[in-house]
């Protein structure tokens, strides 16, 4: 099993509402479905491979560290039988 990224929904928040944009906007600016931003964002869903390139690459987050846009989740290790 691989590690799941999820977003650090405070500090997304926090740079969205620094550039005056609704979740909605930021959804359409990402090309994402206003319903698929909202999962992400509320830790329903992790983000793909593509998500995390969709969101490194729009002028909304430009210039903001990966480490502050997400977290790595690793899965859980096997326990011993």
């Amino acid at each position: 099993m691989t590690s799941r990224y999820f977003l650090r929904t405070d500090r997304v928040r926090e740079l969205a509402d620094e550039r005056h944009l609704t979740q909605s906007e930021v959804a359409l600016r990402l090309g994402v479905s206003r319903a698929h931003w909202s999962q992400l964002l509320n830790g329903h869903r992790a983000l793909t491979a593509t998500a995390r390139r969709l969101i490194l690459n729009s002028a909304i987050f430009a210039g903001v560290p990966e480490s502050e846009m997400w977290e790595r989740v690793a899965p859980p290790l096997p326990h011993a039988a």
